[in-house]
């Protein structure tokens, strides 16, 4: 465990120019909510051949597509028996008594088979790791976030491995105090779901738990059959401006809606694939001959704990192939960003298209931990919870966009799309009329197509479902090109549009990305935003030109793109703050003189300037000790008896000029430790907007026991905003504290 005491924090500029120095407060963005629906179903679907002015076919079916497509068969599953797992509920410790429980039951996964795996404890082993939770009535415990689920780098944390150490805490958050609990059935009916929301309510009011919710199923659902839409007025169809080689294309009547052509024209020369998205789903059949093994990093298997994300129901392949099926190869169909992402497979859905929340949370957390920028959600539920949204709010709050679609009842946004930082995604027909199976309301960001096999509005000769390569669950090893429809398929498509913007502008915050994707969207319905379309129709190429990218949306001519004022936000504060940590200051614009200190409040004599990351262990102002003054930050923890897995920090945002002629770090700190470098980590850092790692100053362990002052030449870091960043990492691996 450690200790790291800051004090009189100095960031001096040398020969500055009277240009005024401006401190950018934190701005919130809008909320966003997501949801994404599974469709899965075998049931026949009549034509109607309704051709229509805005689906001008881009060519006819020939007789090769009419071999290897088929628009007979939509991915639908019939609702499960029951919304939650039997006899189990997810329960969030207090910080102390989950840090005692996950170490407990990664020690014991180190002397197991199961290493590095999910591991349950016994009752006994419970209750002797945590005696006040005997009465509990719990037979099994096991850890959401396996340690399997960090990446290798992550799981020494030693004192070589600072950086990483940094960004455990930044991306893991709490999940480490998230376990789910399985009941004695003697003590409640296993499939009762209200002696269950029974037992998770005591337990909420045990004074070890922070809260308790049954262990809820995510799952498909059925659309209805539907006769067509009325035909609305002409919509003039875009000019594409690059035509994929991929015989099938013609079918992709969705790609044209969303000036696909014309954006990648925009992003293919030369275009990295940098951008991970993460596909939260059931799995990925990377064996089809249209995927391309480059298109894909590592993934994780949640039903069964593996590194296997092959796809057993094949939902999961026709959502990756909208967004990185392999694109002018002369192979079957075209895919969003097959040019600029990779997909991560997530299989946190079983070959039924269901999971429970306790894999859909590990999920999240393996995503973001991992590094997805994007995460895509093709999955709804009957009902919220308050675990599911903590795991949303901390990728968002790590920079990770989750995007996921409405639904298909034609009803309210269901979960989790109706939580604040998800985009809630809707669906539209050809016509870009709103799918008859399409949720909406209040909580709806932006619609894309999702199709309808029920009509052929383009005249090619197939339903206008959403063409990608996969399988039918009961045929698993041939792969055709099928047409899906629902909300489902709309998702990719937004996820794959942003991944085209964060690759070209890499910089962009969150918030600046759903800004921009929203203010380029084509308003469909009722002027502005509204409850059907939400901001409107996605469109790639507007997207690009509105983020500063040269992109032609329009046939002819060379639009001058206009980027809007991309405000540069710090990473939002967790939604769960203790109230040990004061609330994060608004930052003042001082107007420094020729040489001066940015720092915002340097001997932290007051609760201004700086954060404290809602961490296991979060830095805070102390008097304890003082090296001028009255106060210092303290990180780590100062009991020698009180060791446990625990990080903290403290940071301050600062605004270097470009005018400044050198810039210098100055900070007074006072270590103490008990351990040694292989265990624990004393850290400063200088980090990005995005609350990332861009250099390393210092990752030290010293018991020193007095005040030393650090110095850091960051001059090359002129004309941009850092983090300046104190950290202490305790992993508790013998018992001592740092």
């Amino acid at each position: 465990m450690k200790i790291f005491k800051l004090i009189l924090l100095i960031l001096v500029i040398l020969a500055l120019v009277a240009a005024g120095l401006l401190l950018w407060p934190r701005i919130k963005g809008p909320a966003q909510t997501m949801l994404s629906q599974l469709t899965a179903d075998s049931s026949q679907v009549g034509v109607v051949a309704t051709p229509h002015p805005a689906c001008q076919p881009i060519a006819t079916a020939n007789s090769a597509a009419a071999k290897a497509m088929d628009d007979s068969y939509r991915q639908l599953a019939s609702l499960p028996a029951t919304s939650f797992v039997p006899g189990q509920v997810i329960i969030k410790f207090e910080a102390d008594v989950g840090a005692e429980l996950y170490r407990q039951s990664m020690l014991k996964a180190q002397t197991s088979a199961q290493k590095g795996q999910f591991t349950t404890l016994s009752a006994q082993e419970v209750s002797s790791a945590a005696s006040e939770l005997a009465d509990l009535g719990i037979t099994g415990l096991t850890p959401i976030f396996a340690p399997s689920a960090f990446p290798s780098s992550l799981r020494g944390l030693s004192a070589q491995e600072g950086i990483s150490s940094q960004e455990l805490e930044a991306r893991s958050g709490s999940a480490y105090q998230l376990f789910v609990a399985t009941l004695n059935p003697d003590r409640s009916d296993p499939n009762d779901i209200q002696e269950i929301q029974n037992v998770a309510d005591a337990m909420t009011k045990h004074p070890k738990v922070e809260y308790s919710e049954p262990n809820y199923v995510a799952f498909a659902t059925p659309l209805q059959q539907s006769t067509a839409f009325d035909i609305p007025p002409n919509r003039q169809a875009e000019t594409p401006s690059f035509t994929p080689n991929d015989p099938f294309y013609p079918q992709q009547w969705n790609m044209i809606k969303l000036q696909m052509p014309q954006a990648w024209e925009a992003v293919k020369e030369g275009a990295p694939k940098n951008v991970i998205v993460a596909v939260l789903d059931t799995g990925v059949a990377q064996a089809a001959d249209d995927l391309d093994a480059g298109s894909f990093v590592d993934g994780y298997n949640f039903i069964v704990n593996s590194t296997d994300t092959t796809d057993d129901n094949g939902h999961g392949t026709h959502v990756a192939g909208t967004l990185v099926q392999n694109t002018n190869n002369g192979i079957g169909v075209s895919g969003v960003a097959y040019y600029n992402a990779k997909v991560m497979p997530v299989k946190a859905l079983d070959a039924r298209g269901q999971g429970s929340f306790a894999h859909i949370i590990a999920g999240i957390n393996y995503a973001v931990v991992n590094g997805a920028k994007i995460i895509n959600m093709s999955l709804t539920a009957q009902t919220g919870s308050q675990a599911l949204e903590d795991a949303i709010n901390q990728a968002r709050s790590n920079g990770v966009i989750i995007v996921a679609a409405a639904g298909n009842q034609g009803a309210a946004v269901g979960y989790p799309a109706a939580y604040d930082n998800v985009v809630a995604v809707g669906a539209i027909r050809c016509d870009e009329t709103r799918a008859y199976y399409s949720n909406f309301g209040a909580q709806l960001n932006v619609v894309a197509p999702g199709g309808d096999n029920n009509v052929d509005q383009n005249g090619d000769g197939f339903g206008d479902g959403i063409a990608q390569q996969t399988f039918k669950a009961d045929a698993p090893n041939t792969f055709r090109y099928l047409f899906f429809e629902g909300t489902s398929m709309a998702t990719p498509h937004v996820s794959g549009i942003l991944a085209l913007m964060l690759s070209k502008r890499p910089a962009l915050t969150p918030d600046a990305a759903l800004n921009a994707l929203y203010a380029s969207s084509k308003d469909l319905g009722a002027s502005g935003r509204d409850n059907q379309f939400g901001h409107g129709l996605a469109q790639a190429c507007s997207a690009l030109a509105q983020v500063g990218v040269n992109c032609n949306a329009a046939s002819g001519g060379t639009p001058t793109p206009t980027p809007p004022t991309t405000p540069t936000t710090a990473p939002p504060t967790p939604p769960t703050t203790p109230t040990t940590t004061p609330p994060t200051p608004a930052l003042p614009t001082p107007t420094p003189p020729v040489s001066g200190n940015l720092i915002i409040n340097p001997g932290f004599e007051d609760n201004t300037g700086w954060i404290f990351p809602n961490t296991p262990r979060p830095g805070r102002y102390t008097t304890e000790k003082a090296r001028s003054g009255a106060r210092s930050a303290l990180v780590g923890i100062t009991n020698p008896n009180a060791a446990w897995f625990s990080y903290s920090s403290a940071a301050q945002r600062v605004d270097i000029p470009a005018d400044a002629r050198r810039v210098t770090l100055s900070a007074f700190v006072y270590p103490l430790s008990n351990n040694i470098p292989s265990c624990d980590t004393q850290l400063t850092l200088a980090l990005n907007d995005n609350f990332k790692v861009i250099e390393q100053l210092s990752n030290t362990l010293s018991n020193a026991q007095t005040w030393q002052q650090q110095t850091f030449d960051l001059s090359h870091f002129k004309g941009r905003s850092i983090y300046v960043y104190f950290g202490a990492v305790n992993t508790n691996c013998n018992g001592r504290t740092t």
